[in-house]
C-alpha cells in the first residue's frame, strides 16, 4: 500500500509487487482506509509505505498518512485479525512511548498487542529513496526464505559500503519487533 505524498511510495509498491506476484496493490485513490484495513486484516504479509506520524502526547493518536486521511493506532486495533508480518516504512512508525502505570503504547505495541508476529518500522527519520530500495532488498531476502529479522539485516549490510549519511541512518533507523 502507498499513501500520499512520498515520491517513491508506488514505485515501491510496483518493486514489491515483482517480488511478492499476486500480492494485491494499493496506490493512488485505491489506498483509502477503508480499502487498507481491509487488506491488512489477515494478511500474511502487508507493506505499508506512507507517512507516520508519533504522538508522545496520545501515542494511541499516532497516524498513518492514507489518501482519504489518517489511520490511527484505535483504527489498526479494530482489525478482525492482524497481519502476520507487518511492514511500515515510514519516519517513526515503530515508535512507542510508556505511559503512566508502565504501559507501552503506540503503533507497535498495538500492532503486536493484536497478534502480529513481526513488524518492520522505522523508529527515526529515513529517506524515500533510500527506503525504496532497503525495502526491495529486504522483501527480497524475505521471500528467499529469510526470517524478518534475518532479512532486514541482510537489507541493512547492503549499504555499509556507503558513506552517504542518509543511507547509512535510512538503514539504521528501521528495526524487526516480534518474532522476526
Amino acid at each position: 500500500m502507498a499513501g500520499p505524498g512520498l515520491p517513491h511510495a508506488g514505485p515501491e509498491v510496483a518493486d514489491l509487487a515483482t517480488i511478492m506476484p499476486g500480492a494485491r496493490t494499493l496506490t493512488g485513490p485505491e489506498a483509502t482506509a477503508t480499502e487498507v484495513l481491509a487488506a491488512l486484516s489477515g494478511a500474511g504479509v502487508a507493506h505499508v509505505a506512507a507517512h507516520a506520524a508519533f504522538r508522545g502526547d496520545n501515542p494511541l493518536f499516532s497516524t498513518v498518512r492514507l489518501v482519504d486521511g489518517p489511520v490511527t493506532v484505535y483504527d489498526l486495533e479494530r482489525l478482525a485479525a492482524p497481519a502476520d508480518l507487518l511492514v511500515l516504512s515510514a519516519c517513526e512508525a515503530g515508535l512507542s512511548a510508556v505511559e503512566p502505570g508502565e504501559e507501552l503504547l503506540g503503533p507497535a505495541a498495538a500492532i503486536l498487542g493484536l497478534g502480529t508476529a513481526a513488524l518492520v518500522a522505522g523508529v527515526g527519520p529515513v529517506s524515500d529513496a533510500v527506503t525504496r530500495g532497503l525495502m526491495r532488498t529486504f522483501h527480497a531476502h524475505r521471500s528467499a526464505g529469510a526470517s524478518p529479522a534475518a532479512a532486514l539485516a541482510a537489507a541493512q549490510y547492503t549499504p555499509l559500503g556507503s558513506d552517504d549519511p542518509a543511507v547509512l541512518a535510512t538503514a539504521a533507523h528501521f528495526v524487526c519487533i516480534g518474532a522476526g
